[in-house]
């Protein structure tokens, strides 16, 4: 030992422990400007590899939250142009409801009206042709599914996003009951109807209320019974021949019906004042043998449905049993949504083009969609208004359809928002760094790296002073061995 320091190997030198804390201020000043207490694998492997893999998700759900809104941006464009069609339709009615009522010998007026039937059906196509996201068509049926049917009375409607495309063959449709129309028969004299009040009531509230006085006759009342249903624009036909009277609702189904009541027992009616209801039958059977809702004349595949779900279709024959097959091709988009593969959602986009609008809306002229009607008679321009309620009916059950799927991706950019907020915060709990903590050992380890660079040199001073005593020693002849007795 030199001047109190010991040198034999078993203390560690001043220089090992300021090299120690050298490398901890340098470990811990790296961790500070990297912000990350995970800069190498070493720093911790199974911090790292979960750190890892919550990156990877967190950039998943960015990227499903980008692709979400790109979605409802589609549906949105979609929604709107059919909204316009919509409006068009309304108009649309209005001026059919006005050549029903228009002296069809009156050619300047018809021709106005079917100027501005023109202008509405060609508004519709150009919103079909034009609505675009991008350079994608949305509502021309590129977009959705495309239907055709083995026979006319077979019809083929729209089908849901989950629709199966159907095999070469088609889709078999087998009709167990047909749809009927409300109907009534009656017959009175012309004593019955002296005096006699009918009230004649549509099941959406539409009344009409007919009053005979003591010299009426039963077809004079028939007659203004029938005028009175007209002038209100009711969805009931009537026909009578001298004592007997037919009046039938215009459209099939149990919830198309329509009540009577007379002012007198046994006229029409079984009891004075009491009305009596009359309604329709819904079509039964099944598509593709699996099960399908009737409304009126139509059938559509129920939701669980492995092939069919969704797809609808209208028949219009008298037979049961088999009535035919629909050939189903399916375009509609997937959107990937999700962070998972297979996480998508289908969207269908319907084709809203006339001739694609008011198909199997029953009638009486022959048309079959939209694009076929004309206000050439009174009776063209009452069944185009059937049509065109029928396409509107149409078009606000996509749009109904529509809204669901925004609600629907409206409350997955929700749950995906607080996904990526989780993730986001857990991440940063592994990987990021401490600061407060990270600054406290910073502080300390450079308060002991300096004190270790000072001892340090302090023992150097030690070092040098000690060989300079050995030095002025030898200078002065003086034994080294007597150096121990000078100290």
């Amino acid at each position: 030992m030199i001047l109190g320091i010991r040198n034999d190997g078993l203390t560690p030198d001043p220089l090992h422990y300021l090299a120690v804390n050298h490398n901890a201020l340098a470990r811990s000043l790296e961790r500070l400007a990297s912000g990350s207490k995970l800069t190498r694998a070493a720093d911790g492997p199974a911090s790292l590899i979960l750190s890892e893999q919550l990156r990877a998700q967190l950039a998943s759900v960015e990227q499903a939250l980008e692709n979400t809104a790109l979605s409802l941006s589609i549906v949105q464009t979609a929604d709107d142009a059919i909204n316009v069609a919509t409006r068009l339709l309304m108009g649309l009615r209005q001026t059919a409801l006005a050549a029903a009522n228009t002296d069809p010998y009156d050619l300047a007026t018809v021709a106005g009206f079917q100027s501005e039937l023109k202008t509405a059906l060609d508004g519709i196509d150009r919103l079909s042709r034009n609505t675009q996201f991008g350079r994608k068509n949305l509502l021309d049926g590129s977009q959705g599914s495309v239907g055709t049917s083995n026979n006319s009375e077979l019809v083929f409607i729209r089908s849901g996003a989950e629709t199966l495309s159907s095999p070469v063959n088609g889709y078999s449709v087998e009709v167990t009951r047909l749809p009927r129309r409300a109907v009534f028969e009656g017959s009175m004299d012309d004593d019955d109807a002296s005096g006699l009040t009918i009230v004649l009531e549509e099941e959406d509230g539409r009344a009409v209320t007919v009053h005979a006085n003591p010299l009426s006759s039963a077809e004079g009342l028939y007659t203004r019974l029938a005028q009175a249903v007209l002038d209100a624009n009711m969805n009931l036909a009537i026909t009578h021949d001298d004592e007997d009277i037919r009046i039938e609702h215009k459209d099939y189904g149990l919830a198309k019906g329509f009540m009577i009541t007379t002012s007198k027992d046994g006229v029409l009616t079984s009891s004075a004042n009491e009305p009596e209801l009359y309604f329709g039958t819904d079509i039964a059977g099944s598509i593709n043998e699996e099960p399908a809702m009737g409304n009126g004349a139509y059938l559509t595949g129920k939701a669980s449905n492995e092939f069919t779900s969704g797809l609808q279709v209208a028949y219009l024959g008298s037979s049961t049993g088999s009535v035919g097959s629909i050939t189903v091709r399916q375009n509609a988009p997937r959107f990937q949504i999700g962070t998972e593969a297979g996480q998508q959602m289908p969207i269908t986009l319907a084709n809203i083009h006339s001739s694609a609008l008011g198909r199997g809306v029953p009638n009486n002229s022959g048309f079959n969609s939209l694009a076929d009607i004309n206000f050439d008679s009174p009776q063209s321009a009452a069944d185009a208004v059937r049509m065109v309620d029928g396409a509107t009916e149409q078009l606000l059950s996509v749009r109904g359809y529509l809204g669901s799927v925004q609600r629907s991706l409206d409350h997955h950019d929700s749950v995906l928002r607080l996904t990526q907020e989780s993730v986001g915060s857990a991440e940063s709990i592994v990987r990021d760094v401490d600061l407060a903590k990270e600054l406290a050992d910073f502080t300390r380890r450079q308060i002991v790296t300096e004190a270790s660079m000072a001892l340090l040199a302090h023992s150097h001073r030690i070092r040098e002073n000690a060989l300079r005593v050995l030095l002025d020693v030898q200078a002065a002849s003086i034994p080294v061995r007597h150096v121990h007795s000078l100290m």
